[in-house]
């Protein structure tokens, strides 16, 4: 079964991304692709729009909000000429391979003229041509005129970001500015006292009643108490609770989530209700009034938010339910900070809100006052967020050994001393506070806030989307983990393991895109500037008649992959399951599936060159310039290729074979593209180029079958019975378990030394793996034997005579003179 989907798998994908133009396809391409009728009607509205557009980004006040459309607009003209273009070139491919099927048109005064028919054909495809290469090149007028009015959009959005940060406003030290803020405080706080009596007037005389006062607060009374039942609930049921040892991160993610919701979430709802209820007709909550209320909501749930998200990610009260590797008491130090922050935060930007959105104070807060105020504020803020900011808040000690969670913690180098990049990412964030804190102290109040401002809210977000990617990370490595991975479909811990790795890339990889599309339009990058950058680099990038596309070649890269993927779960199934059961020898087993192997490879790579659109032709001249490098600097290489197919081919050597290649001895492992892997008998992996093989005489014991000769020799003394000797040599051979009936033992005498008979006897086994084991047992039984039937194995020694007048002389002794202990006889001769 899983062999037929494997195959029908490869069949079907060969299909749908191979590039052939059926016969069916050519005559519907036309309908598949087919052009808008009114394509002129439709090229003058964009340019109507474009004109318009064009006037109206000559508007020195254009606004922001405006400008934004515009680039909508402009996107969508984009898109669509793109699309006509895209057609166009479709059918202006069909109609050339039309063209081409008809062949070359006669020349010459002497060539016969073609069929009329033929002719006709031949002249509607050529006008039909024409009419679809004036198209594509409307388009791309059309769409780059459209770029062109985006480009000059986005350069007045950038030119009026940096007038504004620029200005500058009074000085926050000026003695006539510091004496405006004693006025501006008493102003706003008497201005909001009157919206207060204003609104209470307002009210219907019946709702300032008792009952009517009664009733809101019933109302009121009953919203806590059941939202304080809510919480008390969830912090019981999945809060954290008091443990003895440090639950598993899924455990710590669900009760920080609780805690937060129980913290934040549920104090935000009743915060909501409130803002919706300002924003709604006929409410009590109205007017300036009203909308003073809905921004103190605002506000205030971004309190309770900003500092109940990090008191349940760090939980500095109990550290077995923390979720980073920040011990308890910096997170205390931590929330110390947080709290404090994120209350000036706020605090700034009610009062800066009310100043902007509420008509009732624009002429309350004077930009003295403001200038003094947001220098103040910042000067706070950005206190701060340096002491955040300190590394030893956030990285440990070199001392401390804290098991880091599989969160995705801060990376270190070890010892606490962070990465290159976050050193460099550390720097600029203190550069930006700094400059933040600064600027409002010269007077550029608006840089200020949107360095500052920015910042933090990027803070939070970075914060929320670091939590959800603990969870994310979780939920990959329990899911790859799990018993359906693992035994239905039978995966290997190292593949579960690449599978976990390229998971959790990609969803890093989808966090970080979530992140700068939220985070992007606070620092001034609009969402129409984010999808162009998106759609110029996903489009191609055109070098020359050569257009890059990262979506074509990521879209080829996983078609590779997926191909290589099943070729490899084929080739393990062939070795695993399917060979072994037929009666084919192991090296041919591995010549099959390493043939496979190449095959498929060769396949894969096909496959990813189709998905890519790379043009044939062009291949072949980058083949063609290749073959003189092949022809200099890759000879080498491709001799070890084809030396290793003609291995494959002829098996002079296979899998599994006793091989002595040189100085190297042991069994052949691999035999790959490149080189054979020959692991010696010490263990060690000997990598021997293919070519080398081929080049050079080698030793393989197992070349056709396992069957080899023992050779044991051994030395007796020239006193012995050499038919005795042979005889017991002969029985011990016979004797031993692996020795085959036929051919059968034999002995020979060998040679007369100098101290001893040499004495070979030679016995054949069904596997020469076991020389060793063999070559052992038997010696130790010729030893055993010898000493029972009383033969002698004599050693070398030296006999010196010495006389007085005459230079000593030595002979060499009969072996009979010396004992089986190596010791002279008594009746040696002595000088």
């Amino acid at each position: 079964m899983t062999r037929r989907f494997l195959a029908a798998f490869l069949f079907l994908t060969a299909i749908l991304v191979s590039p052939f133009d059926s016969a069916f396809a050519q005559s519907n391409a036309s309908e598949s692709t087919a052009l808008p009728a009114n394509v002129d009607a439709q090229m003058q509205e964009w340019n109507n729009d474009l004109n318009v557009l064009e006037t109206m980004i000559r508007n020195p006040d254009l606004s922001n909000d405006i400008a934004d459309s515009l680039k909508r607009t402009l996107s969508r003209i984009i898109s669509s000429a793109t699309q006509l273009k895209n057609t166009a070139e479709s059918e202006r491919s069909v109609i050339q391979s039309s063209l081409e099927a008809l062949g070359p048109p006669p020349e010459g005064e002497n060539a016969t003229p073609e069929p009329e028919p033929v002719a006709a054909e031949r002249t509607r495809l050529n006008d039909a041509l024409a009419e679809r290469r004036a198209e594509s090149s409307l388009a791309d007028l059309t769409i780059a005129r459209a770029t062109s009015l985006e480009a000059r959009i986005g350069e007045t959005q950038r030119t009026q970001l940096a007038e504004r940060l620029m200005a500058q406003g009074d000085l926050p030290y000026d003695p006539d500015v510091i004496a405006e803020v004693p006025r501006g405080i008493g102003l706003y706080l008497a201005r909001l006292g009157l919206l207060a009596a204003e609104w209470w007037k307002g009210i219907p005389e019946h709702g300032r009643g008792f009952a009517g006062l009664f009733q809101s607060g019933v109302i009121i009374l009953i919203g806590l108490a059941v939202g304080w039942w809510l919480r008390t609930v969830l912090l019981k049921r999945l809060g954290p609770q008091p443990v003895t040892e440090q639950p598993p991160y899924i455990r710590r993610l669900i009760a920080a989530i609780a805690d937060g919701v129980a913290k934040g979430i549920l104090p935000s709802v009743v915060l909501v209700v409130i803002i919706i209820r300002t924003k709604a007709d006929s409410t009590i909550l109205y007017g300036d009034f009203g909308a003073v209320i809905g921004l103190a909501a605002v506000f205030l749930m971004v309190f309770v938010l900003v500092t109940a998200l990090p008191h349940a990610v760090l939980s500095p009260d109990d550290d077995k339910w923390r979720l980073t590797s920040i011990s308890q008491s910096r997170g205390r130090r931590i929330m110390n900070l947080v709290s404090p922050l994120a209350l000036l935060f706020c605090i700034d930007a009610f009062v800066s809100r009310t100043a902007e959105d509420v008509p009732a104070f624009h002429d309350v807060l004077t930009p003295g006052f403001l200038s003094f105020w947001t220098f103040a504020f910042n000067l706070a803020q950005g206190g701060f967020a340096l002491a955040l900011m300190r590394p030893s808040l956030w990285i440990d000690p070199p001392a401390t050994d804290v098991a880091a969670a599989d969160d995705g913690s801060t990376p270190t180098d070890g010892g606490g001393v962070p990465k290159p990049f976050w050193k460099a990412v550390h720097t600029l964030l203190i550069v930006l506070t700094v400059i933040g804190t600064v600027a409002p102290a010269l007077g550029y109040i608006n840089l200020g806030n949107y360095l500052l401002n920015n910042l933090l809210g990027s803070a939070v977000l970075a914060s929320i989307l670091f939590i959800l990617r603990g969870l994310f990370r979780d939920l990959i490595g329990m899911a790859v983990s799990s018993v359906f991975i693992r035994e239905q479909l039978a995966l290997q811990h190292k593949t579960r393991s690449r599978i976990k790795f390229m998971a959790r890339f990609v969803m890093d990889i989808a966090l970080i895109a979530i992140g700068v599309s939220l985070v992007a339009p606070s620092w001034g990058i609009s969402e129409t500037d984010l999808l162009r950058a998106v759609r110029t680099v996903f489009g191609g990038l055109k070098v020359g008649s050569v257009t890059i596309s990262p979506t074509d070649i990521l879209l080829s890269i996983l078609v590779f992959t997926v191909a290589l993927a099943l070729i490899r779960a084929l080739k393990r199934n062939l070795a695993e399951k399917i060979l072994p059961e037929t009666e084919i020898e192991e090296g041919l087993r591995h010549s099959i599936t390493a043939g496979i192997g190449y095959i498929g490879f060769v396949v894969a790579a096909g496959l990813a060159v189709a998905v890519a659109g790379v043009d044939l032709t062009n291949i072949a001249l980058i083949a063609g310039a290749l073959s003189v490098g092949i022809g200099f600097g890759l000879q080498n290489i491709v001799n070890n290729f084809v030396s290793g197919l003609i291995l494959l081919i002829e098996r002079p050597i296979k899998v599994g074979d006793w091989v002595v290649v040189g100085s190297n001895e042991g069994m052949v492992k691999q035999i790959n593209m490149r080189a054979t892997e020959i692991e010696t008998w010490q263990r060690a992996s000997v990598i021997v180029p293919n070519a080398d093989l081929l080049s050079q005489s080698l030793k393989n014991w197992t070349h056709k079958d396992k069957m080899g000769r023992v050779d044991i020799s051994v030395g007796v003394a020239y006193d012995s019975d050499i038919d005795k000797v042979c005889a017991v040599m002969l029985d011990i051979a016979k004797a031993h378990p692996r020795a085959r009936r036929f051919p059968e033992p034999f002995v020979l005498v060998t040679n007369f030394g100098d101290s001893q008979i040499d004495v070979e006897v030679r016995m054949f086994t069904s596997d020469i793996l076991y020389v060793a084991i063999i070559g052992s047992e038997i010696r130790r039984e010729i030893l055993r034997r010898f000493h029972q039937e009383g033969i002698s194995i004599p050693f070398p020694q030296r006999v010196l005579h010495f006389t007085r007048e005459e230079a000593p002389v030595v002979e060499t002794a009969p072996a009979s003179e010396l004992d089986m202990s190596g010791k002279e006889s008594t009746d040696g001769k002595n000088a």
